[in-house]
């Protein structure tokens, strides 16, 4: 026998230079791994930072909506009070019409005596 032939052979075959391929792929894919474990690490920030800036936005649209509740909440008191005038209006409305009307009639009554007065002096005036 020969000395290859005493030698075992690799499983992968060719012997060391198999081996020196094995463990240069290895390491390939122990860069490419740690590549993609950076790559987990800095998306793990961005969500985190999205994350956060979620949480600013739901804050801020919390108070937004707290702000605009109040602002509806205050429209509606501001609406109900315009109505409580207004039904109050319509309420003092015939009173008022009436008073009116009465005023008018007393006027026109005094006018008549104020028109039949100078009639009744100015009858009685010389030329």
């Amino acid at each position: 026998m020969s000395a290859a032939e005493g030698r075992p052979r690799c499983r992968w075959g060719g012997g060391g230079e198999a081996v020196l391929r094995a463990r240069a792929e290895a390491a390939g894919y122990r860069r490419l791994l740690r590549a993609r474990a950076a790559e987990v690490e800095k998306l793990r920030g961005a969500v985190g930072a999205l994350h956060r800036q979620l949480e600013g936005l739901r804050d801020r649209r919390s108070g937004e909506l707290a702000k605009y509740q109040e602002r509806v909440a205050e429209l509606e008191r501001e609406i109900g009070a315009a109505e409580a005038e207004m039904a109050r209006c319509l309420r003092e409305y015939p009173a008022l019409l009436r008073l009116r009307m009465a005023l008018e009639a007393e006027i026109a009554a005094y006018r008549e005596m104020l028109e039949s007065e100078e009639l009744r002096l100015g009858g009685l005036a010389p030329p």
